[in-house]
């Protein structure tokens, strides 16, 4: 699958747990990872359901600022794309709302 984000076509790939592309510097393995070099973002095929969701959430963030040229320290951004990830539908859903009564109360 393809999506694009400020002209930067990202793949988003599937591929098993224990392939390299999610092995972190530490020996450990991430269940998703944003690639620059490779404009990929590569998700565990054992991801499911909510947290599969959260997860490609994250990620995306992480292709917006490699696409927009927002640069963060990487602590910061990892607390960006978790709070986006996490909090991000209650913040939307709330701003639906509030929008159909503001739309109410102006006309």
């Amino acid at each position: 699958m393809k999506v694009k984000l400020n002209k930067t076509e990202w793949n988003i790939v599937f591929v098993m747990p224990q392939n390299p592309v999610l092995q972190r510097s530490d020996g450990s393995f991430s269940v998703g990872v944003t690639d620059k070099s490779t404009n990929c973002i590569y998700l565990s095929q054992n991801l499911t359901d909510g947290f599969l969701r959260k997860v490609i959430i994250h990620e995306l963030c992480h292709a917006v600022c490699l696409s927009y040229d927002i640069y963060l320290p990487l602590a910061q951004e990892e607390v960006l794309c978790d709070f986006v990830a996490t909090y991000g539908d209650e913040i939307f859903d709330i701003v639906d709302k509030l929008t159909v009564v503001l739309s109410i109360a102006v006309a």
